[in-house]
């Protein structure tokens, strides 16, 4: 009869995080481990460092003391091939144990790179407090902690979203390696071609072959295993991404990766689901047309991996991004966020979320437990549906508040002028209003507001205060589609300035009418009729057929209770497009 194999246990890669010193002797691996442990120390707070190696055991004997309580250390460290097994730690223990008698505020520290048998905690473990002494363990999970506490890596569970973001075949296990001073993460990845591998820096970007193939030659657990160069297949996915329907010898000379290398990342891209290809000719390799493959999941892959990286705005601006928003951005949110949104949202809301790559990366991948419990609070709640109303439109306020916050960070950043520009923007506005108070008095209330245009070269630095100041240099046409746009975000104020400036310098007749009309839509709008009425006049001189500058006027005139002069005005309005359909409601309505 058989006997019933046990069952393996396939560890998630956060799971199966591991450690290694990589160097090309046990000599510098032990100088290393005395580097790394030195490292892990300081941040505990301990200096004064006396350490004894042995490259032939792979450990280090450290003491050391700390800097505010100046309590003496006694700190072993051991970057062994197996985990530390239970007669292993019992000897340490023991030693640190006998120089305790000596020194009874002394403090011990085991950190082991590869980690604890079980059987080793779990003797460790039931020790009592006089037994134990004030001695810790530190394996793989604590090290990581100590190490993103100190800033030398990024959290395990932000490298293992981004190897998945950037790869989509399946993840093994996971290194943390240190070599030659710096830290890499290595992950094993079972692709469709067969074994392979993937090598990150240590806050996740990827690494040149170069490098990856380094740490290949001194981890032997590499040995037969092939690296993905995900610097080139970054480098093409952008250049597929601003324009597709490109060959690879096309690719080559676009990314400078040589034609062997990208043969077999273009492979590896193919197979992941990543792109698509169109037949154009003999051989395939070197004549078949690639591009990204046109579906929304394929986006959030990508999105997931430039969205919060280097080239975030280069990706934002990408033709391929631009058709994913506009197919299929809105039904993603609406289904994520289990909402409704209205006619107004929809129009504003996919071209906020195209200019700014940190407010997009929050909207497609925030976590979003919170708003969804509320969102289901509120249905729940007995509530008039004009209150619930109420309700739901301040909790959505809380998430655009939070898209706004992103939104500002990527404003600081150069290349974001760069990205509305390239969406036609000509200027924008910024405006802040902070304010406290105590149940008795106001504390504090500060607000500012600045507009920035981008018709000058963004190293000019132009930035002025309600658009009072704007370079003096800016000539006529950029002055009136300035105005229009401070127009369009309804700062009426600031836009009647600049049209203002325009009509001093403008020549063309055309834009003299635009620019008086527009001025009078703006004073309309502010409810200052006869001031309005006399940029509609000046437009009319300039085309006394203009249908919307007569409407315009005819609106000032009811408003100041002329009606027979607004009748007048519709009727004209009537007698040069007799289909002109506000003409007519406007004069059933007065």
């Amino acid at each position: 009869m058989a006997l019933k194999q046990p069952g393996i246990i396939v560890k998630s890669p956060s799971e199966a995080i591991g450690m290694k010193i990589l160097a090309g002797s046990n000599k510098e691996k032990a100088l290393a481990l005395a580097q790394l442990i030195e490292d892990l120390l300081d941040e505990l707070g301990y200096t004064d460092f006396h350490a004894k190696l042995s490259s032939i055991r792979l450990a280090i004997d450290l003491k050391a003391s700390h800097r505010s309580s100046a309590h003496r250390l006694h700190c072993y460290g051991c970057t062994i091939p197996h985990e530390v097994r239970l007669e292993e730690l019992q000897g340490v223990h023991r030693r640190y144990m006998q120089a305790r008698r000596r020194d009874k505020h002394l403090i011990g520290i085991f950190f082991s790179v590869s980690g604890f048998h079980p059987a080793a905690r779990n003797w460790f473990s039931r020790l009592d407090a006089a037994a134990r002494g004030d001695y810790h363990l530190f394996g793989v999970d604590k090290i990581c902690v100590l190490l993103r506490r100190a800033k030398l890596v990024a959290s395990h569970d932000h490298i293992v979203h981004t190897i998945e973001s950037r790869v989509m075949a399946k993840l093994g296990a996971g290194d943390l390696v240190f070599m030659a001073g710096r830290f890499y993460w290595v992950f094993r990845i079972e692709a469709k071609r067969g074994a392979a591998y993937a090598a990150l820096d240590a806050y996740g970007s990827s690494v040149s072959s170069r490098l990856a193939i380094s740490i290949k030659r001194l981890n032997g657990s590499l040995r037969g295993k092939r690296a993905l160069n995900l610097q080139a297949r970054e480098k093409v996915l952008l250049a597929l991404a601003e324009s597709g329907q490109k060959n690879i010898e096309f690719l080559s000379r676009e990314t400078k990766e040589p034609l062997s290398d990208l043969r077999e990342v273009m492979q590896e891209l193919l197979d992941e689901g990543f792109l698509i290809t169109e037949p154009a000719g003999l051989p395939r390799w070197r004549f078949n047309r690639y591009s990204i493959k046109p579906e929304f999941d394929v986006f959030l892959s990508l999105a997931r991996q430039f969205l919060d990286g280097s080239q975030r705005f280069k990706f934002l601006r990408s033709n391929f991004v631009v058709q994913m928003l506009v197919a299929g951005l809105l039904p993603y949110l609406e289904g994520r966020f289990h909402l409704k949104l209205s006619e107004e949202e929809r129009s504003w809301l996919p071209k906020f979320l195209a200019v700014s790559p940190s407010a997009l990366s929050c909207a497609l991948f925030a976590p979003i437990g919170e708003f969804l419990s509320t969102s289901e609070e509120l249905e729940r709640r007995p509530l008039s549906s004009l209150e619930k109303e109420r309700l739901r439109s301040q909790h959505l306020s809380k998430l655009y508040s939070t898209l706004l916050l992103r939104y500002v960070s990527d404003v600081q950043d150069s290349r974001f002028d760069e990205v509305i520009r390239h969406k036609g923007v000509r200027g924008h506005l910024y405006r802040i209003t902070a304010k406290a108070a105590s149940d008795e008095e106001l504390f504090f209330s500060i607000k500012g507001e600045s507009y920035l245009t981008l018709a000058v070269p963004p190293a000019t630095g132009i930035a002025t205060q309600k658009g009072a100041g704007l370079h003096s240099s800016l000539n006529s046409d950029t002055l009136l589609s300035d105005a229009r746009a401070l127009m369009h975000i309804q700062e009426f104020d600031c836009a009647v300035e600049l049209f203002d400036r325009a009509i001093k310098e403008l020549k063309d007749p055309s834009k003299l009418l635009k620019a008086w009309h527009c001025k009078g839509s703006c004073l309309l709008s502010q409810k200052r009729h006869s001031a309005a009425i006399t940029c509609f006049n000046e437009a009319l001189r300039y085309d006394s057929n203009s249908k919307e500058a007569w409407l315009h006027k005819a609106v000032c005139l009811r408003e100041l209770g002329d009606s027979s002069g607004a009748v007048r005005c519709a009727r004209r309005v009537l007698e040069i497009d007799p289909a002109h359909k506000e003409a007519r409601d406007f004069l059933k309505n007065t």
